[in-house]
């Protein structure tokens, strides 16, 4: 979103544990021309203290990891919950938040009215959407692999 993190985001010793692992395994399948860029991320993580710079880095690597359900399988839930805390952190994790708070904020407009229909659709591979229809009301999601958005709102005739 908007607002960069100004401050150096503090690694808990669990965090920067699991991310040394991932970093480790993550530049080493790299070709050797593109890890020289991941070094200042991983001196930082080594520090236990990431800058404000190589937070965009470390979003990407968290959402790759997470995503692909890397996380769970070598940390097991507790590894994939530490990393997901930590992917919430970072500029692109408030992102994502901030997307849930506002389709829950549009979701809202719904709340105590009769629901008439629900369906989900595919407009291609990796892009859905979900739409609802309650008392006059109807919103639009569209859910995609980045997140989720409000597609539409509508309230009233």
């Amino acid at each position: 979103m908007g607002t960069e993190q100004a401050e150096p985001l503090v690694l808990e010793p669990d965090e920067q544990d699991l991310l040394l692992r991932e970093l480790d395994d993550y530049v080493a399948a790299l070709p050797e021309v593109r890890q020289e860029a991941y070094r200042p991320l991983l001196e930082s993580v080594q520090a236990g203290r990431v800058p404000p710079e190589s937070l965009a880095a470390l979003g990407e690597l968290l959402a790759l990891s997470l995503m692909s359900g890397r996380a769970r399988r070598r940390y097991t839930a507790e590894g994939e919950r530490i990393l997901t805390a930590l992917f919430r952190r970072t500029p692109l994790g408030r992102s994502v938040s901030a997307q849930l708070a506002q389709v829950n904020k549009a979701l809202q407009a719904l709340q105590g009215r009769p629901l008439t229909s629900v369906r989900v659709s595919m407009r291609t591979l990796g892009h859905f959407t979900l739409n609802i229809t309650a008392g006059g009301a109807a919103v639009t999601l569209t859910f995609r692999p980045q997140g989720v958005e409000v597609e539409s709102l509508t309230v009233g005739g």
